[in-house]
């Protein structure tokens, strides 16, 4: 039985390291038009936006748009997104760089993080969460920005989880196909939750590159399927940003 266990566990490891490097080395898709608008205030508001040029920022980002929002969205490549130049205000740099953060944070409102690790930057992608998170924490209050949403990963462990059989197999085997990953961003989480900052932190299983279906479903005790279409997680994100909700709390988010 534990031989099962165990053949089942990496079996989806696999599969999961295989989605996740995919997400992250994508380029930006094109999500369907979303239906209603989401009002927020007669202020427009401005969103810092990281991670853009990845799959799941570029949901996040047409997301944004299309509600009504002013995005400054970092890239170290800013011609992937010579297309969206004349709709955003697009900053270069790395989110390593505390330089780069000061310009982007600069004349935002709230910050949105779907940065993740690139299989290119070596050493570097093994603690890109921490390094951008902290860079974000010691910059925010020069700027009077208070809200910071940070996309993470379902295997991140916070106080108050009651996982199902389902959230723990989501956690051991994101853990054993993405080691460097899990510890970077349960570190991020600690940062977090050491700060006086309004945080919150979306955990999520493996992102598809679909568009929004139904609304996703949200526990803060486990997650209870093993995937999250893009679109669904854009919109939450959307919601968010309009609502405050979920403030210094880390839900974990999936596709039904």
């Amino acid at each position: 039985m534990v031989l099962q266990i165990f053949h089942y566990m990496k079996q989806i490891a696999v599969c999961l390291a295989v989605l996740l490097i995919s997400a992250c080395s994508s380029t930006p898709s094109q999500p369907e038009s979303q239906a209603e608008q989401i009002t927020h205030s007669e202020k427009a508001v401005t969103v810092a936006l990281l991670g853009s040029t990845g799959m799941t920022g570029g949901f996040i980002l047409q997301d944004l748009l299309t509600h009504g929002y002013k995005v400054r969205a970092l890239a170290r490549s800013p011609q992937k997104l010579d297309a969206m130049r004349n709709q955003i205000t697009i900053v270069k740099g790395d989110a390593t760089n505390p330089e780069a953060i000061r310009e982007l944070l600069m004349g935002s409102d709230i910050i949105v993080s779907a940065i993740g690790p690139v299989k290119g930057d070596g050493l570097i992608a093994k603690t890109i969460s921490t390094r951008t998170t902290k860079n974000i924490i010691d910059t925010m209050s020069t700027f009077s920005i208070e809200r910071y949403i940070v996309v993470s990963g379902a295997a991140v462990t916070v106080p108050g989880d009651n996982r199902n059989m389902t959230g723990w197999l989501v956690q051991k085997s994101a853990t054993l196909a993405l080691r460097d990953t899990v510890k970077d961003k349960q570190a991020e989480y600690k940062l977090l939750a050491a700060s006086e900052i309004n945080w919150t932190l979306l955990r999520c299983p493996v992102i598809s590159a679909e568009p929004f279906k139904e609304p996703a479903i949200e526990s803060l005790a486990s997650p209870s399927a093993f995937s999250l279409r893009a679109g669904e997680l854009s919109r939450f994100i959307v919601e968010l940003v309009a609502s405050g909700n979920f403030s210094r709390q880390a839900p974990f988010l999936n596709s039904r």
